[in-house]
């Protein structure tokens, strides 16, 4: 189709004034606008065949939206956004504009969701009643957006994927980024976009990263191959400008003042794409088949550089995104909290990507642990955690879990967070801190090392329980944390009075063995709680 437009060019005609979009790419180019039947406009609920809310609700809720997931997702582009929203205002709109009805559908239902989990006080049952109807809505056309060529429809897949992903159906949220992808592709936000006004250069820019980010985040999460190449696409990063996150009616002169969001985006971008040739490695089909020597004489030059430029990545973070572990949220001097617990959260930051990729690795505990009024600190808290040596990979591994444990410590912060689409991206990081705390623990139970985190552990098992109130990730995360720490309880009682026999013995066999050392997930060597440290109580 691709020659077949440059043909058609030579004539000066243009191949989309025919039927093409049965042909694969036949409407990639620029189509012939969707009739709008004359001047007929239906009501909205009319073209989506389902209620819809009011005027006022919406403008309540799009607030809600850009106070709980916008800044977190970066998927709409606000100017845009807003000039489509005010031409259906009054109740009507055209059958064409289908594709941003079900996005704002979308935008809504989220809203609603968080909305509904303020309190009985704010009508949470009714908000939750408007948040599955709109899913309905939207879950209902979800073949119809697929087979959309429109950017609206890859909007509306990514904040459902990402609704998905942290509300309980993480295989659905998969499989969206996979359409979404392929998707994009037959948009070609891919590449770099020369025409168009800067309004519409910005906006693909902005959904194009979202998408790859998710990409990036998807591979850590579900431990699988990446679906974007680096050497596929050509997209600058955004631009920064301002947006208006207010929608009500008497909201003029806060419009006029705006919020710049895209900062966070553009280093959160950053951050993927310093870690994406480690995350290729390690997940990619040739990672399985490599051999010990090949992991020796390519990988480690890849995890220096890697490494090494995602510590200069934190060093140059601007002062407003950095988080500050000893200072808890304060709603009069922080303004960009969240984003910062964002960036901060190991999860994504590639911090164990070195341990994860070389089996030469030097597996030793870390060099400290202190306990100070209940809160458990990085040994080298005041250093970059991001070594090149591989006998410091497990250091970092153990700094990465240490420093999200100590977001425990900010409990006004954690709070906000169960407010916010953050609440599940926390729960998963703090899961798998307590995960690389416990295993340690259970290495060498009745080591100090052992009995220094475990009020640490315990903070983080309680946040989680807090969190499983707005999250079935959390919830879920907790009830396994849970029987973790029952077995490292039941490991302590060993090492401390032997293994208790079968009940119906009656007998304890005090002469047992003492139990082995825990293998290390990587199956390289056990791993040895040689350091050990005092706790303060």
């Amino acid at each position: 189709m691709g020659i077949a437009r440059k043909i058609y060019r030579l004539g000066s005609q243009t191949i989309d004034e025919n039927q093409t979009s049965a042909i694969p790419d036949g409407g990639a180019g620029t189509r012939t606008p969707l009739p709008r039947n004359g001047c007929q406009r239906l009501p909205i609920p009319a073209i989506l065949e389902g209620r819809f809310p009011d005027l006022g609700t919406i403008q309540l809720l799009l607030e809600e939206y850009f106070e709980a997931v916008h800044w977190f997702s970066l998927v709409l582009y606000e100017p845009k956004f807003r000039r489509q929203l005010q031409s259906i205002e009054d109740g009507l709109a055209h059958p064409s504009e289908a594709p941003f009805l079900i996005l704002l559908s979308t935008v809504l239902d989220m809203a609603a969701w968080y909305q509904s989990k303020k309190g009985p006080r704010d009508g949470s049952q009714e908000w939750k009643l408007w948040s599955d109807d709109l899913l309905k809505i939207v879950e209902t056309r979800l073949v119809q957006v697929m087979d959309q060529r429109s950017l609206a429809a890859v909007q509306t897949l990514i904040l459902l994927g990402s609704h998905h992903v942290y509300h309980g159906r993480p295989n659905l949220s998969f499989a969206l980024l996979g359409a979404t992808i392929k998707m994009s592709h037959a948009l070609g936000l891919h590449r770099r976009q020369k025409d168009g006004s800067f309004d519409d250069v910005e906006e693909r820019k902005r959904v194009w990263w979202t998408i790859y980010t998710w990409d990036r985040f998807a591979s850590i999460s579900y431990g699988r191959p990446l679906s974007i190449n680096d050497e596929d696409y050509n997209v600058d990063l955004p631009a920064k400008f301002t947006e208006s996150p207010f929608f009500g009616v008497d909201t003029a002169h806060a419009q006029a003042t705006g919020v710049c969001y895209s900062p966070y985006q553009t280093e959160l971008t950053q951050l993927y794409l310093i870690a994406s040739p480690a995350l290729k490695k390690i997940f990619g089909s040739l990672s399985a088949r490599a051999t010990h020597q090949y992991f020796d004489s390519e990988h480690r030059s890849m995890i220096s550089n890697v490494t090494q430029r995602l510590a200069s990545w934190r060093r140059h973070l601007p002062p407003d995104l950095c988080l500050d572990l000893k200072r808890d949220y304060d709603p009069l001097t922080t303004g960009w909290s969240l984003e910062n617990l964002s960036l901060s959260s190991p999860g994504p930051n590639g911090s164990s990507v070195a341990d994860m990729i070389s089996p030469s690795a030097s597996h030793t505990g870390p060099q400290s642990l202190a306990s100070h009024g209940g809160s458990v600190h990085s040994p080298r808290e005041n250093q970059d955690c991001f070594g090149v040596e591989p006998t410091a990979i497990s250091e970092q591994w153990w700094d990465a879990a240490v420093r999200t444990a100590s977001v425990t410590e900010l409990p006004q912060l954690t709070q906000l967070a169960t407010e916010s689409h953050l609440v599940a991206f926390v729960a998963m990081n703090m899961f798998n801190a307590a995960i690389v705390l416990i295993l340690v623990a259970l290495s060498d139970p009745l080591s100090d090392q052992a009995q220094g985190i475990k009020r640490p552990i315990t903070k983080v098992f309680r946040l989680e329980e807090l969190l499983g109130q707005r999250s079935s990730l959390s919830s879920q995360s907790s009830a396994v944390l849970k029987n973790l720490i029952r077995l490292l309880l039941r490991r302590e009682s060993e090492a401390m009075i032997g293994p208790t026999a079968p009940p119906s013995s009656g007998v304890v066999d005090h002469t047992a063995a003492p139990q082995p050392p825990l293998p290390d997930i990587k199956g390289m060597g056990p791993i040895q709680a040689s350091h050990n440290v005092s706790m303060k109580v």
